[in-house]
Formats: C-alpha cells, sequence, structure tokens
C-alpha cells in the first residue's frame, strides 16, 4: 500500500514542478503562445499567469486528496483504482495550462500582438545526399542483445510468469523501434551553411545514440537483476546497487542531451549561423498528457519541444497514428491477458483444477501448477481469512495469486490461490507451508475431507 502511495507522491511531484518549468515565459513564448517581450510585461499576461499559478497549485493540493480512496478500495480493485488515479493525476495538471494558455490566444488577438519569430522550413539537398551515404553502427546494441536473450534464457530455464514474457517482448520491441527510429531520423536543415548543417546533424543522430545506449542497457541490467533477485538467488543490496546504475544511466542521458544543446549553440555561433524554427501558434495544443504539435505542411514526425530536452510527436503524420495504435493494442492485450483472461477462467470455472491423488496434492492452472507431496505433509488446516500478509515474491491479482507470501498467523508460505473464492487448504511441511484452494469452494472442502482421511490413516 504504502509503495503505491509513495509511487503516486513522485510522480505528483514531478507532474508539478514539470508542468510549472513548461508555463514559464522563455524565448518569446509563453503557454506555447509567442509573444513580443515587451508585451509580456503587460497587466493582462500577469494577471493570467497570477490565476494560472493558483489553479495550478489547487490542482496540486487537490490530487493528493485522490489516495485517500486506496485505504478503502479491497485488493480487488486497488490496482484498478491506482492506475486510474495515475492517468487522472498527469492529465489534470494540464488543465490550468490550456485554460492560461486559451485566454492568452485570445488576448494576444484582441491586442493585435505581431509574431517575433517567421515560420520557416529548409531542406539541404547537399545534407540529404550525405547522410544518405554515412555508414549506420549497430556494434554497440550487440551488448544489450546479450543481456536481454541472457534474461529470456535466465526465465524459460527457471519457468518465468507468462506475464514476464510479455515484458521482455515489449523489451525487444523497444530495442528494434529504437534502433529504427535513430535509422530513420529525418535530417534537420539548421542553416544555410551545409558543413555545419552535417556535423550538426552527425553529432545530433550521435546524441540520439549515445541517450538510447544508456536507457535500453540500464533498464537491461536491471531486469537481469530483477530476474535473479525474484528468484532469490540475489540479495536485494545488489539490486539497490543496479537500480543506482540504472539511475546514473539516466543522469548521464540528461548529461548527453545538454551537451548536444550546448555544442550546437556554439557551432551555430562560430559560423556565425542562425537556426532555422518553427513557431506558429496554431500548430502547438496542450493536450491530456502536455504540449503536442499538429502540421500537415511540416515534413518532420518528430519535434523538439518548446522547452526542455523532450522531443514530441507532430501528430498530423500517419508514423504518430500508427505509434498510438501499436502502444494502446499492446496496453489492452497485455490488460486483457493479466485480468480479462484469468477472469474469464474463473467465471467458467477453468481457472484452477484443485485434485487429489494417491501420493499428492496436486494444483493445475493455466497460470500455475504445482504437486505437493501427501508423505510430506504433517497437517492440513481449512480457512476461509488468511488474515494480514503481504507477497514477497510472485503474482497477486485481484483473480488469482501465486509466490512467496508472509502471513501473520501462518508465516513464510507458498501459495497457489483463487483470490475470489475465500476457502483455503493449509497444508504444513517441515520445510514450507502450502496455501492452495480450487476456484470451487465447495470443492476445496471436499478435497480437504480427503486429505484428512490420508493424513488420519
Amino acid at each position: 500500500m504504502w509503495i503505491l502511495i509513495l509511487c503516486l507522491v513522485f510522480i505528483n511531484v514531478v507532474m508539478y514542478f514539470s508542468s510549472k518549468r513548461e508555463s514559464r515565459y522563455n524565448e518569446g513564448r509563453l503557454f506555447l503562445v509567442t509573444i513580443p517581450d515587451w508585451a509580456y510585461e503587460s497587466v493582462e499576461i500577469k494577471e493570467i499567469e497570477k490565476q494560472f499559478k493558483k489553479e495550478h497549485l489547487w490542482v496540486f493540493i487537490i490530487s493528493f486528496i485522490t489516495f485517500i480512496p486506496l485505504f478503502i478500495f479491497s485488493t480487488k480493485w486497488l490496482l484498478l483504482y491506482f492506475m486510474i488515479v495515475i492517468w487522472f493525476n498527469v492529465s489534470v495538471y494540464y488543465v490550468p495550462y490550456r485554460k492560461a494558455r486559451a485566454k492568452l490566444l485570445a488576448l494576444k488577438k484582441l491586442r493585435n500582438w505581431p509574431d517575433e519569430k517567421i515560420e520557416k522550413i529548409k531542406i539541404d539537398l547537399s545534407l540529404s545526399a550525405y547522410m544518405e551515404k554515412h555508414p549506420f553502427n549497430l556494434r554497440r546494441y550487440f551488448f544489450v542483445l546479450i543481456i536481454d536473450l541472457s534474461v529470456l534464457g535466465n526465465m524459460i530455464y527457471f519457468h518465468a510468469e507468462n506475464a514476464m514474457y510479455l515484458y521482455m517482448v515489449l523489451q525487444f520491441m523497444v530495442l528494434v523501434l529504437g534502433i529504427v527510429f535513430i535509422k530513420k531520423l529525418p535530417n534537420k536543415t539548421f542553416c544555410k551553411n551545409s558543413e555545419v548543417n552535417i556535423t550538426l546533424n552527425l553529432l545530433r543522430r550521435d546524441s540520439f545514440h549515445h541517450c538510447f545506449f544508456f536507457l535500453i542497457t540500464g533498464d537491461s541490467i536491471f531486469n537481469l537483476a530483477l530476474q535473479f533477485f525474484l528468484l532469490e538467488k540475489l540479495p536485494f543490496v545488489i539490486l539497490l546497487l543496479v537500480a543506482l546504475i540504472m539511475i546514473l544511466c539516466v543522469i548521464i542521458i540528461v548529461i548527453k542531451a545538454n551537451h548536444y544543446r550546448e555544442k550546437k549553440a556554439k557551432i551555430l555561433a562560430h559560423y556565425n549561423e542562425c537556426e532555422y524554427t518553427i513557431s506558429n501558434d496554431d500548430c502547438w495544443k496542450i493536450g491530456w498528457f502536455g504540449p503536442t504539435y499538429y502540421n500537415k505542411a511540416d515534413p518532420r514526425t518528430l519535434i523538439s519541444a518548446p522547452k526542455g530536452t523532450q522531443m514530441t510527436f507532430n501528430t498530423a503524420k500517419p508514423a504518430y497514428r500508427i505509434f498510438i495504435i501499436g502502444i494502446w493494442t499492446f496496453v489492452i492485450a497485455l490488460l486483457l491477458w493479466l485480468f480479462g483472461y484469468p477472469y474469464y477462467l474463473d467465471i467458467t470455472n477453468n481457472l484452477v483444477n484443485l485434485s487429489l491423488t494417491d501420493q499428492a496434492v496436486v494444483v493445475d492452472s493455466p497460470f500455475y501448477d504445482v504437486s505437493i507431496d501427501l508423505q510430506k505433509v504433517n497437517k492440513a488446516e481449512l480457512a476461509d481469512d488468511l488474515g494480514k500478509g503481504i507477497r514477497t515474491n510472485g503474482t497477486d491479482t485481484f483473480v488469482y495469486g501465486k509466490g512467496n507470501y508472509t502471513f501473520d498467523r501462518y508465516g513464510k508460505c507458498k501459495v497457489y490461490m483463487a483470490s475470489l473464492h475465500p476457502c483455503y487448504i493449509i497444508l504444513y511441511t517441515d520445510d514450507i507451508t502450502y496455501i492452495v484452494n480450487d476456484d470451487d469452494i465447495q470443492n476445496t472442502k471436499f478435497i480437504y475431507q480427503e486429505i484428512q482421511e490420508v493424513l488420519c490413516q
């Protein structure tokens, strides 16, 4: 519970300061609206800024109220509500931003303020010809591929959960799509000088290479360490150390991105060149998750955001729609696999089958299976309430749970349960305690009686 709350607090704080930074007047822009420097000092704009800051602070305070139901909802609905809260808290921060921008656009139109920047799109043909012949180096990514294949081999060898395979599919997709994206990165004409354009585009591509390499490498190393930690073959302190390495990779990415911007500015200044810019108020909108760009006339698919080092899609391009459809398809498929399919199996009584053979208690499910030797069972109990406990390893959805748990009442246990059917058999052995059940309460009770008869013999 507290881990979920800390995650939400972190997201809220990041979104608050991120959206606050984006709302500051910088380089002739305020709320993604270009205004003259002299107009920024007007009383009307100061009033819009004051109202925005007030509403923005209220949103920050109200967002913490959404945490309260986390203490009310049962485990069945907790994860769903957690996802809804994340979506709500991320999107709500841009509501005051959107409102302030609409007011500023109306004021700009009323006062007839001119645009300080002129929209320009230039294409350097010499640059395009050079970049087409320039080799594309993939060798650095073999290291990442080896780590990912090690994780996959480890999962197959130790029979990892099905959900983890979906995550690895996403990991490989990110690797491939990232490489394709950098390879297809459109050339950018910065100025009239072809030599400068070639230098800056090579620097730009190299910066993308470095940032993506450190991002995907940190993620891959953490996945490898996490797999061994979940298998209880790696101490937590090592996992924490790897997490710090991952954070270090993120810091390097930020440094590399800033280095590119600084070096680009120095090169342009050295050759006394001015960078071409696109500054059209009508092209920029405030979406649910921040600034978005829409311009059919712009040949670029990825656009530098007005502030910061991040990029955003040109939403007028087909590549954007393909990307969004792909992301939503994957997310929906993942949610259906994790929650929808298990729930369907549960309501059709096909989630788990608990049975008893001459020598073992057999638990058979599409998501887990175990055979417990009856000769090792010292005692069996039946309970409809397991009391307080936490999962230390494994999977726990509102439909089923499996893995290692620690309960106040039973201590450390191996659990294989249908969560929506609160009737459980607790099997005690010399080594470990097992908790199992069927997706039919009556069958759980029937198997329990059979186990007791065997133990009494």
